[in-house]
């Protein structure tokens, strides 16, 4: 079964969205008139390898390789614990207002925990790995 639908558009969100929206940040964070913190740089490079592991779930689902989902269900947690980390400080990448703050990791732990479902759940995702469980032959 071709990778289509719902679980295409989360292999987009992983090797798409998600690595050009962390250039975006790290371009506006570093090139900017101040030099980074340590601390600012440790998010960043933080934020890269959970970034990084996005990717190579993203891919992994699209090409269908044994692990697939379970690396993608990692990816999400990672992502979200990421997110509540980042947001909790008053430095980094947080440029998001206190008020703000909250809601926001909650949308992102929400958004994570939707898709972490489907890949539980979905009758699409099961019949598309379904050659991981079995043995080779």
């Amino acid at each position: 079964m071709p990778v289509r639908g719902w679980l295409l558009f989360l292999c987009a969100v992983l090797t798409v969205v998600n690595p050009a929206t962390l250039a975006v940040v790290a371009a506006a964070r570093v090139g900017g008139n101040v030099a980074p913190s340590t601390l600012v740089l440790a998010l960043l490079v933080v934020r890269l390898v959970v970034t990084g592991v996005g990717v190579a779930a993203g891919m992994a689902l699209w090409h269908k390789r044994a692990g697939a989902v379970q690396l993608a269900k990692a990816s999400l947690v990672l992502s979200s614990l990421e997110t509540v980390g980042r947001l909790s400080t008053r430095v980094g990448f947080s440029e998001t207002p206190p008020g703000l703050r909250l809601p926001l990791a909650i949308a992102v732990i929400l958004f994570n925990a939707a898709w972490y479902l489907y890949l539980e759940k979905s009758r699409r995702v099961r019949a598309t790995y379904a050659l991981e469980s079995r043995p080779n032959m």
